[in-house]
């Protein structure tokens, strides 16, 4: 039931286009600026603005979505990550159409913000779904966002082809960033206002973002077993 309520379907959609986008980009980056700007070897930047700055951004999106939207709510944290995306996507542009230097800087602020999304959509994720069926959810979201961002940029050749490899790229890679932030934004109108009380087992609630039941042993242990102890002592 978790996997056909619409949140979460449009959550997945969302996602496999976001991914799309970031793969069609990591599989042809290379290539591109080799075949647009030949006379410059644009290698060192490139791991530079992919591994650093999107490593930061990464960190960055974790630490906005831990210590500040965390105390607004679910929504915010679905706000933050069609924002970012939002952001990134003229930067986007700008890294295909822009000279070396141009594009270097727009895929640096575009890299900066676009990367912020894994770590909030799995913040998302584990909260709309219930701990005892969590495990199978994640696997089936995550096989469905690598089988479709994994297989869409099959599509990119034929239309480069077409058209160009800039026009190609524009479309499959700032396009999607585009695109996913639009689906961003409808998941976040369609998340609740209030957050659901979480099923207990126990007296101890089965949500991960409640860990009161997992904590320590002692709390885990049988209230009896401290009396029987303390009586011998």
């Amino acid at each position: 039931k978790v996997m056909l309520q619409p949140r979460f379907i449009m959550l997945c959609i969302a996602a496999s286009i976001r991914h799309t986008g970031g793969l069609c980009f990591a599989y042809n980056c290379d290539l591109f600026y080799r075949d647009t700007f030949p006379h410059i070897d644009l290698g060192g930047w490139l791991f530079f603005v992919t591994f650093i700055i999107g490593g930061v951004g990464v960190v960055f999106g974790g630490i906005v979505s831990d210590k500040i939207v965390a105390k607004m709510g679910i929504k915010s944290r679905v706000a933050v990550l069609a924002i970012s995306q939002l952001i990134s996507t003229p930067f986007a542009f700008g890294s295909i159409y822009m000279g070396p230097v141009g594009a270097m800087i727009t895929l640096a602020i575009s890299y900066l913000f676009a990367e912020m999304w894994f770590g909030i959509l799995f913040a998302i994720l584990v909260e709309i779904v219930p701990l005892s069926v969590r495990s199978t959810t994640v696997g089936v979201f995550l096989f469905v966002m690598n089988n479709v961002g994994g297989n869409l940029p099959i599509l990119l050749e034929p239309v480069r082809k077409a058209t160009s490899f800039q026009d190609a790229l524009a479309i499959f890679y700032a396009g999607a960033y585009l695109v996913s932030s639009v689906l961003f934004g409808i998941t976040m109108l369609m998340m609740g206002k209030s957050k659901p009380t979480p099923p207990k087992t126990n007296g101890h609630p089965m949500e991960g973002i409640e860990n009161g039941g997992f904590t320590t042993i002692e709390r885990l242990a049988n209230p009896s077993a401290h009396n029987i102890e303390s009586h011998h002592l």
